[in-house]
């Protein structure tokens, strides 16, 4: 992750994972719709890196491997998952105060496009500070 080193040595100690698990998960906190495909075509890897690093979170209790409708990944966050109509992706339910994007009283996303507030290393750096303290995703 190029543009937060700085956060990702972090995190990468803060978890006790190689930089590249330590990548994903920020990715995961962080970006709105992180696909299988745009994470290994924005990291530089190929399926089998991505794999090994998606591997590592699973085994360190970080993400889960799942199916999901419309999601593009098999690797999320643990928590609750928010729905969102067509043509919007739906998202963990975690990283949505972070993207400024608040739930309508049906559990969907009002405004499911979300406005940059940051730049991405502010938001990485915003979310490993929220794990940080205590206020991370979990199951």
């Amino acid at each position: 992750m190029f543009s937060a080193p700085g956060v990702l040595g972090r995190a990468a100690r803060g978890l006790g994972v190689d930089e590249d698990a330590a990548a994903l998960y920020l990715q995961l906190l962080t970006l709105y719709a992180p696909g299988d495909r745009a994470i290994r075509t924005w990291n530089g890897w190929k399926p089998v890196r991505h794999r090994k690093a998606a591997a590592v979170l699973v085994e360190h209790g970080l993400a889960v491997e799942d199916g999901r409708a419309r999601a593009g990944r098999r690797l999320f966050l643990p928590g609750e998952w928010i729905h969102a109509g067509t043509p919007y992706q739906p998202m963990e339910a975690w990283k949505a105060g972070l993207l400024g994007l608040e739930r309508s009283c049906n559990g969907r996303l009002e405004n499911p496009l979300p406005l940059p507030t940051r730049t991405l290393p502010e938001l990485f750096a915003r979310a490993w500070e929220l794990v940080e303290e205590g206020r991370g995703p979990s199951a």
